[in-house]
């Protein structure tokens, strides 16, 4: 009768430690439940990388707005004052003071204190390159914003699949825990009739093998559910010390798989803009070759002096003047090199770009067979786990009439929770398919 007791004392332990799981890191204040959307609220508020990806976006539409400035008046306000402890030199002609041919008379230039105050003016009237700058700018601009978006819409995938995953494994903890539960009253029966004396020691140690799998399936499940929470908090810019809860879990939506269209797909325009860039780049070095016309203007007023206090007592002389400059580049590397090698780029990205969308259907016509499999694996597994849920109840019925067949019992069990376990994991498949299918396609 002692061992009986020491029995259902060992048997009771096992079963409120198998009960026990690993909450959340307690932080005093009460866990916050959040639903998909507010998930993806939050997200799209607090990741760290989405607003470096918006700074940047803001960034490049400084950097048009700086190309487009070429195009206004180029202004320059001067002044100086300037003391030549050396006078600069101008040497004329002999002839010009009555000395003989062939000679030159030194001629200083200037005072020791000169100054000079102005302003000078260029507007460009005619650049090609100017033009194909500013298109470039804007392409940037618009490449910049279509990777935030892109970043954005996969940012929105992880977080969806983060949620999904830590949904499924809410529920496939109580799936482990209730396992745990009607095993453990199977466990009380083979311990009854081990007290009857009608099973042996063998038996009963095999069964409280089984128990204890069966709590190692509820604490493996718990740690499982921990790392879906880190993860989805991780996503979400969520601090990761506060306590995060997921809505129950939604049933499994219609497999309802959106028809293929590239212009659908997530980078497809940050991917299109590649080449656009690539392209401009190459018109903005042709357009280097094409010559340029400024239209230019300067005033100044210019004193001297034997002394500093020139700029008070001495007069100064106005000088202006106003014209046009027509430029011409003359560049071996822009001539020959440079657009050959933009050139090239600009065919690479234009490959690049068909692989892109090659790559891109393969993947979807991928993820549409396995999401489909995952679908009707789901429903195959259901099927499986009656099968089991009924060969349990049954073992239950035999061994509360004494009959105890250990292999029997081992092999009912280990089909019920791999029958489980697989259904978790298709679950998590076709969640993951379904997920990425709408990615792909802009949902």
């Amino acid at each position: 009768m002692k061992t009986g007791i020491i029995f259902l004392l060992l048997a009771a332990q096992i079963r409120v430690a198998a009960g026990q799981t690993m909450p959340e890191k307690d932080t005093g204040q009460p866990a916050t439940t959040l639903s998909l959307q507010q998930c993806l609220d939050y997200a799209s508020a607090h990741n760290q990388e989405l607003l470096v990806k918006a700074q940047s976006a803001d960034a490049a539409t400084q950097d048009r707005k700086a190309a487009a400035a070429a195009l206004l008046p180029d202004i320059t306000i001067t002044a100086a004052v300037n003391n030549y402890w050396k006078i600069p030199v101008q040497v004329f002609p002999g002839e010009l003071v009555g000395r003989p041919p062939g000679t030159f008379v030194p001629v200083r230039m200037g005072t020791p204190w000169m100054g000079n105050y102005g302003a000078e003016a260029s507007l460009l009237l005619v650049d090609v390159k100017t033009w194909q700058n500013i298109r470039l700018a804007k392409l940037q601009q618009q490449a910049a914003n279509s990777e935030y978006h892109s970043l954005q819409r996969l940012l929105r995938k992880n977080v969806r699949m983060a949620y999904y995953s830590a949904q499924l494994q809410q529920d496939y903890l109580a799936v482990t825990q209730q396992l745990y539960s009607n095993y453990q009253q199977i466990h009380d029966l083979v311990l009854l009739q081990f007290n009857k004396g009608l099973t042996d020691k063998i038996a009963f140690n095999q069964s409280a093998a089984l128990l204890k799998n069966r709590q190692l399936a509820v604490q493996q499940a718990t740690a499982s559910l921990q790392e879906a929470w880190l993860d989805l908090k991780f996503w979400m810019g969520f601090p990761p010390d506060s306590l995060l809860h997921t809505q129950s879990a939604d049933p499994l939506p219609p497999l309802d798989i959106p028809n293929y269209n590239a212009t659908q797909l997530p980078d497809y325009e940050a991917e299109q803009l590649k080449v656009s860039i690539a392209a401009q780049q190459y018109r903005h070095i042709q357009a280097s070759l094409y010559p340029s016309l400024h239209l230019k203007g300067s005033y100044q007023q210019l004193g001297f002096g034997d002394q500093i206090n020139f700029v008070t007592r001495s007069p100064w002389f106005t000088v202006g003047f106003a014209g046009v400059e027509l430029r011409f580049p003359l560049s071996w590397s822009n001539i020959s090199a440079k657009p050959r090698s933009m050139k090239a780029q600009w065919q690479a990205s234009s490959s690049r770009f068909k692989q892109y969308e090659a790559a891109q259907e393969k993947k979807y016509r991928q993820e549409k067979l396995l999401l489909e499999k995952a679908a009707g694996d789901i429903q195959v597994l259901k099927e499986n786990i009656a099968l089991a849920q009924e060969n349990e109840t049954l073992s239950r019925q035999k061994i509360n009439k004494g009959i105890i067949d250990m292999i029997q019992l081992k092999e009912i069990q280990q089909d019920l929770y791999d029958a489980e376990v697989k259904l978790n994991d298709a679950r998590t498949d076709f969640f993951k398919h379904y997920t990425e299918l709408n990615y792909l396609q802009h949902q």
